[in-house]
């Protein structure tokens, strides 16, 4: 099923409510554990719970919680093994120390990169396993033990207790930055000339939900194989969303004459249209529209050829203007025509990587998406 979808009852359910489902998914991970320590009473069974507050209390999505107890599962085991080892094989309280601060320090330099919580879960296991050096081997297994089990619990009322999806945040931020930029291109198509409205509330919402979206890939790519597999274009597509935001935040600076009225009238009625299939593609990401809407074939080319005929008069006018000692109108409206043109080659270009991502999900081939003008 395809990542734009409609959404169940049941899942929408989940995401409206997200904050309460992951903390009665916290509190019931400790529950378990709890019970696991009532009826077999494991020694050091504190670090269990540990393991599961710091693995979930962060990350409620599905996909950020397997990443984490996985990193976390690795460091403990190298650090675990590491500490074990000391503890077995040395008897000097110095030099054990003096080993353990050493591959602390060792960790902390080439702690970076996505992994870096799999190096800090090495370093703190490292000193949680060895301790005061006063204890022997199997109280450092039984603390590795626990860290472990915490991991478990947390995966599995991760994955199988109201499983709280990366994919369904995801769509709700794609949509919340579409249709601020949507509204804010509506809003100046109608704003009279020469206003002073102020858009930077929308486009900072939008900005933020893209910053959002970069933050979720991580988890996508547990919860999707079809995104891991795109997630470079995942990359790319939050890209062309801050151009489009870029390119929005332009349009309040703009400026033009009463005398350029017709020509402008002409070239919004081309910007309404993208403000139009801006708002069709913020429906089909939410689930409202069942299939992707169309482009019209060659849209860039037919844009071009109508800000053209937009711009002939007043181009004239603006040689009538400059001979006569006047301004060069025509100047600025040519450059409000170039920034709708634009416009509307990023609008194509997030319509071009939806219907990949939907494609995908479809198991169509990729040559069915609308050629380039190169093609």
């Amino acid at each position: 099923m395809s990542v734009f979808a409609p959404a169940t009852p049941f899942a929408d359910f989940i995401y409206r409510h997200f904050r309460s489902v992951h903390a009665l998914k916290l509190g019931l991970a400790l529950l378990v554990a709890v019970t696991i320590n009532a009826i077999w009473a494991p020694p050091h069974f504190i670090w269990s719970m540990v393991t599961i507050v710091v693995i979930m209390m962060s990350l409620p999505q599905v996909g950020g919680a397997i990443e984490k107890s996985l990193q976390r599962a690795v460091g403990t085991c190298l650090g675990s093994a590491y500490g074990v080892m000391l503890v077995a094989t040395v008897d000097s309280y110095w030099l054990i120390m003096s080993l353990l601060i050493l591959a602390v320090s060792l960790i902390c330099f080439i702690s970076a990169g996505r992994y870096s919580y799999a190096y800090l879960v090495s370093g703190f296991t490292i000193i949680i396993v060895v301790g005061d050096a006063n204890h022997d081997t199997s109280e450092a297994l039984w603390r590795t033990a626990n860290i472990l089990s915490g991991c478990v619990i947390a995966i599995l009322v991760s994955l199988f207790i109201f499983p709280i999806k990366a994919k369904q945040d995801w769509r709700s931020q794609l949509t919340h930055a579409i249709d601020n930029m949507a509204e804010v291109l509506a809003q100046h198509l109608k704003a009279p000339a020469n206003h002073d409205l102020d858009f930077r509330a929308k486009l900072e919402a939008a900005m933020k939900a893209v910053l959002t979206q970069k933050k979720l890939f991580f988890s996508l790519e547990w919860e999707s194989k079809t995104l891991k597999k795109h997630k470079v274009l995942l990359s790319q597509f939050a890209n062309k969303q801050v151009r489009l935001i870029t390119l929005l935040e332009l349009l309040p600076l703009t400026r033009w004459q009463e005398e350029d009225k017709d020509a402008y009238l002409q070239i919004n009625g081309v910007a309404a249209e993208l403000a139009f299939y801006l708002q069709q593609l913020a429906e089909f990401i939410t689930g409202k529209a069942s299939q992707l809407p169309t482009l019209p074939e060659h849209l860039e080319q037919e844009l071009q050829h109508r800000l053209q005929l937009a711009l002939t008069s007043t181009t004239e006018a603006s040689g009538t203007d400059i001979v006569n000692g006047g301004a060069p109108q025509g100047f600025a409206l040519t450059g409000y025509s170039w920034l709708i043109y634009q416009l509307a080659i990023a609008v194509e270009a997030l319509y071009e990587d939806i219907a990949i991502i939907d494609l995908a999900y479809s198991k169509q081939p990729l040559t069915k998406i609308k050629p380039s003008q190169g093609d």
